[in-house]
């Protein structure tokens, strides 16, 4: 999966962290727990996650396919361009390095095309777990009547593993995914 989802969501927990603790002796005053989630390991552990985790790999695999066949002609032409250079004539070595380096270029493209048809695809389906992910921890930030929940991968130097809830997000998020389908 790619992280750039959660970092982004990461820092900006961190930095809403940040402005909370700034006022935490109000907090402090009012009683409310300040909490952490792991969202990585909520949408790497969730099925929802899991699910988007299969696509992703399925593709992958494909490309993995599409590509395996190219990638050997290549090799074998530089195999080849390695044993038969010294007895080839100068006009031959050269051709043969200029269809090589075309192969490569034409392979470069493609995968870098498979690149962002992966993150296309990575952002098109992971972008609506994670919008029910930011319901579930607000939802629960409200139910419970925290002061403040903070991403626990976000660059904190220390929390106490108690008021770590990803397990508890995890198991709403499923909850919730559950439910929509079964609505359809």
């Amino acid at each position: 999966m790619n992280l750039r989802i959660v970092s982004i969501y990461s820092l900006v927990a961190l930095w809403v962290g940040i402005a909370c603790l700034v006022s935490s002796n109000a907090i402090a005053a009012e009683n409310k727990e300040i909490v952490t989630v792991n969202i990585q390991e909520v949408l790497l552990s969730s099925s929802s996650g899991q699910a988007v985790k299969k696509v992703l790999e399925e593709k992958v695999l494909e490309f993995q396919e599409k590509f395996q066949t190219e990638q050997e002609e290549v090799e074998a032409m530089r195999a080849e361009i390695e044993k038969k250079s010294s007895v080839w004539s100068q006009q031959v070595r050269e051709e043969k390095e200029r269809e090589y380096q075309k192969m490569v270029r034409e392979l470069q493209v493609k995968s870098e095309d498979a690149q962002f048809e992966m993150q296309q695809l990575e952002k098109q389906i992971m972008e609506p777990v994670v919008q029910e992910l930011q319901k579930v921890i607000a939802d629960m930030g409200e139910k419970n009547s925290y002061a403040m929940i903070i991403d626990s991968r976000a660059g904190l130097l220390y929390f106490d593993k108690t008021l770590d809830i990803s397990e508890l997000v995890t198991k709403e998020l499923d909850s919730r995914q559950k439910a929509k389908k079964q609505d359809k």
